[in-house]
């Protein structure tokens, strides 16, 4: 081609398609990497004995404990019952894009655990993570999410296993990410900056909140694409809200301590603000809602 030059066809797929959304957020994780192992935790280690020696009648340490083991068992949940999802996706024929992304979402999803899994051994070392969850968040972090790929696993008929991809997604990336991981790294984030304690686990927050924002993003436009392709496949994922709902806003409940470190009635609102908010961003929903909140998260991609 006359006046072609190395590299004036960048922002192009091979056959000539502009990039897409899941390119585009592949390429975001790509120049986004980050190291568990490099996150300062040496003010952590002291901060934690301060808040154990000075609240002992609040039990702060307990609390933040509590989401510890939440964030822990919600990360491993999601690492190990990731695959099905690309696999069916490859399985369906969808798409070089698609498939790419979600193989640096599970690379993300390792790194949020190791994150953890080292958080537990340096900073609270006397603390099991691995404690039986209560029944709410065991249903929607665990039981759930493993039944779900599972089912993914097992299912052949193309038809069938594109119905339990829209509700996995739907799961997955709605109701665990958008819902319970947005509401936790971002509000109880905001309360540890404020009193200025655990920066090393701030920092972990912050920067798994901006990989959790391509997670939630990618659910977003797939339920979108699918939804305005098969009509039919809207209604899977708002039951699939509908079914977890109680069980997420419980898990937010279980933090209602009688001092609480993290005001309940704002992790609850901010819990249904981000349901609402995917819903509308993914056309699910025909709801006038604010996404003033949503769309600052996914601008940090």
């Amino acid at each position: 081609m006359a006046g072609a030059t190395c590299g004036s066809q960048r922002g192009r797929d091979i056959d000539g398609v502009p990039d897409s959304v899941y390119w585009k957020l592949y390429f975001a994780a790509r120049k986004l990497p980050w190291d568990p192992q490099a996150v300062d935790l040496s003010r952590d280690c002291a901060d934690w004995e301060r808040i154990r020696r000075e609240f002992p009648a609040e039990d702060y340490a307990g609390q933040i404990q509590q989401l510890c083991t939440f964030f822990y068992d919600g990360e491993e949940s999601v690492t190990y019952t990731l695959t099905p999802y690309l696999s069916a996706a490859a399985r369906l024929g969808l798409g070089a894009d698609l498939q790419l992304f979600l193989t640096s979402q599970l690379a993300e999803e390792a790194r949020h655990f190791e994150f953890f899994r080292r958080y537990f051994a340096e900073v609270l070392p006397n603390a099991n993570p691995q404690m039986p969850l209560p029944p709410e968040p065991r249903s929607v972090l665990v039981d759930g999410l493993q039944d779900i790929a599972d089912r993914l696993r097992k299912e052949d008929e193309p038809g069938h296993l594109r119905e339990l991809l829209v509700e996995g997604v739907a799961h997955y990336m709605g109701v665990v990410e958008s819902m319970l991981a947005r509401t936790g790294y971002r509000g109880v984030g905001e309360v540890l900056a404020a009193r200025g304690w655990l920066p090393g686990l701030q920092e972990g927050f912050r920067l798994i909140r901006r990989d959790e924002g391509r997670h939630v993003a990618f659910g977003i436009h797939f339920l979108k694409d699918v939804a305005s392709l098969q009509p039919p496949l809207r209604k899977i994922a708002l039951d699939t809200f509908e079914r977890y709902l109680p069980a997420a806003l419980a898990t937010v409940q279980l933090f209602d301590f009688p001092r609480p470190l993290f005001p309940i009635e704002m992790l609850v609102q901010y819990a249904m603000d981000a349901g609402q908010q995917f819903l509308a961003a993914a056309a699910l929903s025909d709801d006038a809602v604010e996404l003033t909140e949503l769309e600052r998260d996914l601008a940090e991609l």
